[in-house]
């Protein structure tokens, strides 16, 4: 699995998502292909404006580090312990640690 887009991808969203996670971010995870990057970040009760600010400005380093690609940001709710199975994309950048039995372990999402 030695894909160079895969690599820049993950690796960009984990840089830009440095000092913009809160406490209710559940997951980011994210597409990519040679047009677009799609990145779905999963929060736990209502999306507050300073997640959304922090969001976009993760969005706005993504879209700096590819400027050839057009990149596609989402935020949705979903509340712990529900599970995060259908929110999956081709790659989990972040993860919080739940205490859910079913989430917890990560087998439930692996893909």
């Amino acid at each position: 699995m030695d894909d160079p887009l895969r690599q820049a991808v993950l690796l960009t969203l984990q840089v830009a998502l440095l000092g913009e996670v809160s406490p209710q971010l559940r997951a980011v995870v994210c597409s990519w292909g040679n047009a677009d990057i799609h990145v779905r970040a999963v929060f736990d009760g209502e999306i507050k404006n300073d997640d959304w600010e922090s969001m976009n400005d993760v969005e706005a380093e993504v879209i700096a580090s590819f400027p050839k690609h057009k990149v596609h940001l989402e935020c949705v709710r979903r509340d712990a312990p529900e599970s995060l199975r259908d929110l999956w994309l081709m790659a989990m950048v972040y993860r919080r640690r739940e205490s859910s039995s079913s989430d917890s372990s990560g087998s439930e999402i692996s893909g």
